[in-house]
């Protein structure tokens, strides 16, 4: 019986009372074959304690510390786990999320009987409780113009959902931006896509996402997690200028404006700065308008107001 090996790759950091729910849903699956290595970025909470139990347990558990000349942030400790991981199907999953049972066995059949390079199944939100499902994270996870319509957000996913070919990310590259604190996932999976003529789709349910306050998808904006947005739109917008249509082009420049103006109400000159002069540059953006944003990035700086010059 074919059961090739799924790497399991999880950062975590200071959730030594989340973890274990995370890792008993890995434990609770119905596919057998799997190495889980968990990368920590430097808890300083009972994490340690809590990995070695189950690394006793179950010695397909392995648990490293990231490396000091990597940078801090899940990202690295998601690169360092791929270098470090032996399996044909990579799932890169979170430390406070739950794999229902029949994911890998599911989603490795999908692998090998639909000779893609990548799978995605549909996620649930759920809160406090996993019987507490709040519904969908997205509605669409897949359309004709996945491309585009990733990018402009009408389908999306995050990186627990997918399982991937390890061959297809060796052999295009593809790996986390270690620079990014948010959007990190959709970064990744523009380029995953960027490379893809298709992959399967899977609308059942196979991953409850947990909503809580300290997540970064739920968390409250900062300047570096709105620098990190501005920077995977802008890049996004550069790379791939001549690929996307001119409603993604739209939904982008938006997205950019919407990131100044973010900038701007933390009062953070560095990001802000940063944001306008790149934001001036971009060639889809008219004269008139780079006229109205520099109106408001001048009334930002100086009253304080100015949201009508960026609508």
């Amino acid at each position: 019986m074919n059961t090739p090996l799924v790497s399991i790759i999880i950062p975590t950091y200071n959730r030594a009372n989340l973890i274990s729910e995370t890792l008993d849903s890995i434990l609770a699956q119905t596919y057998q074959n799997w190495e889980c290595i968990v990368v920590d970025d430097g808890s300083n909470d009972a994490t340690s304690e809590v990995m070695v139990t189950y690394c006793v347990k179950d010695t397909r558990f392995q648990y490293h510390q990231r490396p000091k000349n990597k940078s801090k942030g899940a990202n690295a400790c998601r690169n360092y786990g791929f270098e470090l991981s032996k399996g044909e199907y990579v799932n890169w999953f979170d430390d406070d999320d739950l794999m229902l049972p029949l994911k890998l066995e599911t989603q490795v059949e999908h692998l090998k009987e639909k000779m893609v390079n990548m799978t995605v199944c549909q996620s649930q939100v759920f809160e406090n409780s996993k019987d507490n499902v709040l519904g969908l994270r997205k509605s669409s996870i897949y359309s004709d113009d996945f491309f585009n319509d990733f990018i402009t957000n009408k389908i999306k996913w995050l990186t627990q959902s997918p399982l991937l070919k390890r061959s297809f990310l060796l052999d295009n590259n593809i790996t986390f931006d270690e620079c990014l604190t948010q959007s990190q996932e959709r970064d990744f999976f523009v380029k995953v896509l960027n490379k893809l003529s298709h992959y399967h789709y899977d609308n059942e349910s196979y991953v409850l996402l947990r909503k809580h306050e300290k997540s970064i998808s739920y968390g409250n904006k900062t300047p570096d997690k709105i620098e990190s947005n501005f920077k995977v739109n802008y890049t996004i917008l550069n790379t791939y200028r001549y690929k996307i249509n001119t409603e993604t082009k739209s939904y982008l420049v938006k997205f950019i404006k919407a990131n100044l103006l973010e900038s701007l109400k933390l009062k953070n000159k560095t990001v802000s700065s940063n944001i306008y002069q790149k934001l001036m540059e971009i060639e889809e953006i008219s004269i008139i308008e780079k006229i109205k944003i520099y109106l408001g990035f001048l009334f930002y700086k100086y009253f304080n107001k100015g949201e009508l010059f960026f609508k």
